[in-house]
């Protein structure tokens, strides 16, 4: 019995050693051929959206009057220089936009009383900045620019008050709107 059993072990193992040797062979031809046919191309696409930065120096400009001499003075905003810059990534041939939007005029919350938002104006400084005047009837151009940068510019805000006006706190809220075209 041994000798029976030892030739079929032998047998056995020959038998898994062939059956190993195709299993390699097999195994390494589809490897081969997988590896001749390892090119293709690949598409990728990026979209990348037009992205505007707003930055200011302060969120408030105020004005107060220095002196009463009983006639119409142009007061400058307590703040001094206002500096607005843009960033944006806009394509080389469009341009970008700024505006000064408000909805109402000035207003006195504890009275009422209101003061139109013309009185109030800009100088502007740097390139592509305009002077300007605030309007509730439509937005106020600021400033145009082309293409992709950084763009600032120095503005400096002017109140034209009137001794007729009634003393009080009056106040509204200018939206800065950046637009690219």
């Amino acid at each position: 019995m041994r000798r029976a059993e030892y030739q079929v072990r032998k047998k056995r193992g020959a038998t898994r050693k062939l059956i190993c040797f195709f299993l390699l062979a097999w195994t390494g031809l589809t490897l081969g051929q997988l590896l001749a046919q390892s090119t293709a191309s690949l598409g990728v696409t990026v979209q990348v959206a037009r992205r505007f930065r707003i930055e200011i120096s302060t969120s408030q400009v105020s004005f107060t009057r220095s002196s009463s001499t009983g006639v119409p003075q142009t007061i400058p905003a307590n703040e001094g220089r206002f500096d607005l810059t843009v960033k944006t990534n806009n394509d080389y041939s469009s341009s970008t936009n700024v505006w000064f939007q408000v909805s109402s005029d000035l207003v006195d919350s504890a009275t009422g009383y209101t003061i139109p938002v013309e009185k109030i104006s800009w100088q502007a400084q740097g390139s592509g900045f305009y002077s300007g005047q605030l309007s509730k009837a439509a937005p106020a151009l600021v400033a145009r620019f082309t293409g992709p940068g950084s763009f600032t510019g120095y503005l400096y805000f002017f109140f034209a008050e009137d001794p007729n006006m009634a003393p009080g706190a009056y106040r509204t809220t200018v939206t800065i709107l950046v637009e690219g075209v």
